[in-house]
């Protein structure tokens, strides 16, 4: 039998040494690591970025939607009473009225895809809107020729008028847009 203290006395084999591993220096600079420098320089330059992009999309004029008013009822009353007075039959009043409507929606629509917010006259209530009426005529009476009144030695029929009259009538009160129709 062996005595396990026997070789105690003996001089261990060579022992296996550890390498420590070293560090190497950090670079510092005024007290900071060169991690912390990168870190600080990017939440820098995030918050800049953040700073310009809320700049852009709150402050920008192109970016900016502009209120407008027009007065349609105006628009389409004055239209629809001068082809009320016009020497035209009932399918041509109804074809050149739709012409006219649609001429009208295109160039409101226009002003809307151009960035603009169009109100209509009745819905302001105070505060300084540019008024486009004149230019919305001007361009709607570009595109469709204006009703000619009908000559004072040709009346038209009895009762022609005053049909157009009531048809226009009924138009705006179901537009909300006659005197008092939507109150």
């Amino acid at each position: 039998m062996t005595d396990l203290f026997e070789h105690a006395s003996a001089a261990p084999a060579e022992p296996t040494t550890i390498k420590s591993a070293r560090r190497k220096p950090t670079s510092r600079f005024a007290g900071f690591s060169l991690r912390e420098i990168i870190l600080f320089a990017a939440a820098a330059s995030v918050f800049v970025w953040g700073a310009w992009v809320t700049k852009t999309i709150a402050f920008d004029a192109p970016g900016r939607q502009e209120f407008v008013q027009l007065q349609l009822q105006g628009i389409i009353g004055e239209y629809l009473q001068a082809q009320a007075r016009s020497n035209t039959d009932e399918q041509t009043a109804a074809r050149e009225t739709a012409v006219f409507m649609a001429a009208l929606d295109q160039t409101v629509s226009g002003l809307s895809k151009s960035g603009k917010v169009v109100l209509v006259h009745e819905a302001i209530i105070g505060g300084d809107v540019p008024d486009v009426t004149p230019s919305v005529k001007a361009a709607v009476y570009a595109k469709v020729p204006r009703p000619q009144p009908a000559q004072a030695l040709a009346a038209p029929p009895q009762g022609q008028a005053a049909r157009v009259e009531q048809e226009m009538q009924a138009f705006m009160s179901a537009n909300v847009g006659g005197q008092g129709g939507g109150q």
